[in-house]
């Protein structure tokens, strides 16, 4: 057991030094569109994110089209990268917001029929709850993602219905998303590690997650602040990247040191959520695509979860500053 945990710690500490360097370089460049993030974003969460969710649904024996989700949270990602960088000039066009909104209408009407024909309707209830909850579960991280790239204290062309959001990437915007990165690689790696190390006899015994102890929730938690000091002192205090927009921020101690008071508590239950979905169809990983991980939805359940707070938690700062 002692092997096999030392083998997936090796693992993870590989895929982290070879993942991080990728995702940091490509969180910068190139700066306008981010194009080729997205793009691997795109493969990893609506796509692969969606097939995975599938197929944890299939195994609970409730037969739903393979690829349905993967089809309406592919257009939901795209819609946003498209509508948020004005690709095509599609936010002149004063129909494109209702188009997508009947698009979504379609989407949950033909979930919720989708069974209107069969003559066998004892696991209807269950699949429509599932293909709703794929739907809220990867959808709406997959909308969220390209937006917040664009984050701006002063957008010169703010993107319609949003706040603080300009209609192509931004500086701000990778800082941003570097600083999520780093709240949640800090707080998901070092929970790990602490709990290797000092949670052998302080399990927390919880059901979705047994191996979970009070020493990883612990040190991941307070990990999270220490990383955060780091981002501080590095962008915000020695390195004036250009006239680096996070010196705008008032009161840059409460920006920063919120987030992770209120993710390190966040972080852990997108962990949590996603083992009770892999133990209600029985299976340990989601999937085996990333080394030592699992699958798409083991290595980013934690992001999925928090991003919708985070990016909330954004609009509301940025609008009060502003």
């Amino acid at each position: 057991m002692a092997k096999l945990k030392t083998s997936n710690l090796k693992n993870r500490l590989i895929l982290t030094f070879v993942a991080i360097p990728l995702i940091l370089f490509l969180l910068f460049w190139p700066e306008k569109n981010h194009i080729f993030i997205i793009l691997l974003a795109c493969f990893c969460l609506p796509i692969i994110g969606s097939l995975e969710f599938t197929n944890l649904i299939l195994k609970k024996n409730i037969n739903i089209p393979k690829y349905l989700l993967v089809v309406i949270n592919s257009v939901i990602f795209l819609f946003s990268y498209f509508y948020a960088n004005d690709l095509f000039y599609i936010q002149s066009s004063r129909f494109t917001i209702l188009f997508f909104i009947l698009f979504l209408f379609a989407v949950i009407s033909y979930m919720f029929a989708i069974d209107i024909f069969k003559r066998e309707f004892s696991l209807s209830l269950e699949k429509t709850a599932f293909l709703i909850l794929g739907l809220i579960y990867i959808g709406v991280p997959s909308y969220i993602l390209p937006l917040l790239f664009n984050v701006s204290f002063n957008p010169v062309k703010p993107l319609p219905i949003f706040l603080n959001i300009e209609s192509s990437g931004t500086l701000t915007g990778s800082l941003m998303a570097l600083l999520f990165i780093v709240i949640v690689f800090a707080n998901d790696i070092f929970a790990y590690v602490f709990g290797m190390a000092f949670g052998k006899n302080n399990n927390l015994n919880l059901g979705a997650s047994p191996k979970k102890s009070i020493a990883g929730y612990i040190g991941g938690y307070l990990t999270t602040f220490i990383f955060v000091t780091f981002f501080y002192i590095l962008f915000d205090k020695n390195v004036p990247i250009l006239n680096n927009p996070l010196k705008a921020l008032d009161n840059p101690w409460l920006f920063y040191y919120f987030i992770p008071f209120f993710g390190g508590i966040i972080v852990p239950i997108g962990d949590l959520v996603e083992s009770v979905f892999k133990r209600s169809s029985n299976v340990k990983d989601s999937g085996n695509i990333v080394l030592g991980r699992g699958g798409i939805l083991d290595s980013m359940d934690t992001i999925i979860y928090f991003l919708p707070f985070y990016f909330i938690y954004l609009q509301f700062y940025f609008t009060i500053i502003s």
